[in-house]
């Protein structure tokens, strides 16, 4: 089964990776010390070879027809000069009473004459053996044989050693990585310890930085950030329910109260029915309103289907000229496409406009233009204008400026909350400014065109 613990999966993969270098290092090192070692005693044997044939070759000069190998040597160390059947013809003083060093088949016969070869001895054991023809005569060959077994006791020496010094280094090496990690990953668990400290209710707690610079102490600060998010999301959360309630307490009293003391005469009743509907009219209002906005902050994006936004406008533009007295210029509507949903950006242009003839004095100008990565929409009015410090706080919900006589207080200050919603869904921006008469205000607002997004989709893809 996988280990849970991030600290305990590193730990076996240390282990396991310097398990596998170590015993690569290992394998390496006793091969290598292996081939130095036989290297060493070919150096000898190519040694002793040069030395006794210029032995041979001087008995030989002299006139000797008895070449003797009696000299003293190393007692590792057999020489034996052997004819083109394998018997002795002469040898060493430890190689006269034992049989000869090499067995049929012999080299000289399947193969190159001169050449080293190992062997099993019945007497030395492994041993490593030299042979060349010998300066004696023809068919004899000079063999010399030099144990080995010293070098392989010495490499299973070496073996034994690392078998239990590697155990111990992959060990040691597991119990590091485990502290280190363990003393890396401690912030990390403190930091789980906070957030799991922190609750709905109080959001206001941040979880402690090490300030090491590091990528923990990067993931603290990205977490304090995110319960900062949280908290004001809380808040605004809590104070949208707050401004909701006190919303709908109005018109639901009002409805009530009507209901209530309706009085029993005809056409006072009927009066009293028209004001209780009306205040139910603009609980609906409310109601459809709220619901739109939490539609609106949901996370899924809007359809990225073409809209043609100066249609939008100017269908919503005649719909405020039937339905009021005022002037709507739409002389300077020309092609925007963007894309996104039809219905959202409907509900845009229509709560723009009606904004604009709620407050406008005789005529509302419409704009929407292309630019070369934007689409332009602006709503201006004539009316009595917004001031400065109030120009953002317009756009947030349940917002209506007390100081406007031109306010109507009967809306619920939802709907440029809502206009800001959708933009915003749309990646773009909105903000209201000055005409430029300076009489009234300009809602502007810009969104990506659509060819620009089509473009962007494809390439992303």
């Amino acid at each position: 089964m996988r280990p849970r613990s991030v600290r305990a999966r590193i730990t076996i993969t240390a282990a396991v990776s310097a398990a596998i270098v170590l015993s690569g290092l290992a394998f390496v090192l006793t091969r290598t010390s292996d081939a130095r070692l036989t290297r060493q005693v070919d150096d000898q044997l190519s040694a002793d070879r040069e030395l006794i044939s210029r032995l041979i070759q001087q008995r030989v000069a002299a006139g000797a027809t008895d070449i003797s190998l009696s000299q003293a040597g190393p007692v590792d160390r057999v020489v034996q000069i052997l004819d083109r059947d394998g018997a002795i013809v002469s040898a060493s003083a430890t190689g006269r009473d034992r049989p000869p060093l090499l067995t049929k088949p012999l080299p000289w016969n399947t193969g190159s004459a001169t050449q080293v070869i190992d062997r099993t001895d019945p007497l030395l054991d492994q041993v490593r053996v030299s042979v060349s023809p010998s300066p004696s005569g023809a068919d004899q060959w000079l063999v010399i044989a030099r144990s080995t077994e010293q070098i392989h006791q010495s490499t299973r020496d070496l073996e034994r050693t690392l078998l239990i010094v590697v155990p111990m280094l992959i060990a040691l090496v597991a119990a590091l990585v485990w502290v280190v990690v363990g003393r890396a990953l401690r912030p990390v668990e403190a930091i789980r310890h906070s957030v799991r400290d922190i609750t709905s209710r109080d959001l206001s707690q941040r979880v402690a930085r090490p300030q090491t610079g590091d990528e923990i102490d990067r993931l603290a600060a990205t977490m304090n950030e995110m319960l900062a998010r949280l908290e004001t999301a809380a808040q605004h959360d809590r104070q949208l329910v707050a401004d909701a309630s006190h919303e709908l307490r109005s018109p639901l009293a009002s409805a009530y109260a009507l209901l209530e003391t309706r009085p029993t005469d005809a056409q006072r009743g009927r009066e009293h029915d028209r004001d209780a509907l009306a205040a139910l009219d603009r609980l609906r209002v409310l109601i459809d309103q709220l619901f739109e906005l939490s539609v609106l902050d949901s996370s899924s994006p809007p359809p990225n289907r073409p809209v043609d936004l100066d249609v939008l406008v100017l269908q919503h533009a005649n719909v405020v000229r039937r339905t009021t007295n005022l002037t709507v210029d739409t002389s300077h509507v020309s092609a925007g496409q963007v894309l996104g949903s039809k219905d959202a950006l409907g509900r845009m242009v229509d709560n723009v406009l009606t904004n604009a003839a709620r407050h406008a004095a005789t005529t509302i100008r419409l704009d929407v233009c292309e630019n070369d990565n934007e689409v332009l929409f602006a709503v201006s009015d004539d009316g009595p204008g917004i001031p400065a410090e109030d120009r953002e706080r317009v756009f947030d919900r349940f917002t209506r400026l007390p100081d406007n006589p031109a306010s109507d207080r009967s809306g619920a200050g939802l709907g440029l909350a809502i206009v800001a919603s959708i933009v915003d869904r749309h990646r773009g921006t909105v903000r209201a400014e000055n005409t430029d008469n300076g009489s009234g205000v300009r809602i502007r607002i810009v969104l990506p065109k659509a060819e620009n997004l089509i473009v962007g989709a494809s390439a992303d893809q």
